[in-house]
């Protein structure tokens, strides 16, 4: 047990960067926890009505009744020990998973916008035309003139 406890912490990702999309993953569960309260505030007050009378007072008796494949066996321990133990592996696997997947999109934000242009490529050294060494006289040079 204690060398996956070092093996995760060694895994455990504390660049700035992470940090910084930690606390931005933070943030947006809590603005997404107030989002829902609210929605749920204001639909609670739009539902209420004079006639129905509330039950927030009223307290209900819990039942005496419990299902016999509820109760905990021996052989349930051990398995449901065994669930608790994969469902906390899977939560924080998904956690991670989607941390990282927060950090990818950071990152890509961070790169230059993408370019649209002609692609003008440099002609490579064996594609250029070598000038062609002449054997007989030379030409005289024309004067150039200046754009006609």
């Amino acid at each position: 047990m204690a060398s996956t406890r070092f093996a995760n912490r060694y895994r455990k990702d504390t660049s700035t960067e992470m940090i910084r999309t930690k606390a931005a993953h933070r943030k947006s569960l809590s603005q997404k926890e107030n989002r829902h309260k609210e929605f749920e505030r204001s639909r609670q007050l739009s539902l209420k009505d004079v006639n129905i009378p509330l039950l927030e007072g009223r307290t209900l008796s819990p039942l005496d009744e419990i299902k016999e494949s509820t109760l905990p066996g021996k052989g349930d321990v051990k398995s449901k020990k065994s669930v608790d133990q994969r469902k906390e592996l899977l939560r924080r696997y998904k956690e991670e998973k989607q941390l990282q997947k927060l950090k990818e999109q950071r990152e890509k934000a961070k790169r230059d916008v993408f370019k649209v242009g002609r692609f003008r490529p440099v002609a490579p050294a064996f594609l250029v035309s070598a000038p062609l060494k002449s054997t007989g006289k030379a030409e005289p040079k024309k004067p150039v003139n200046d754009r006609l």
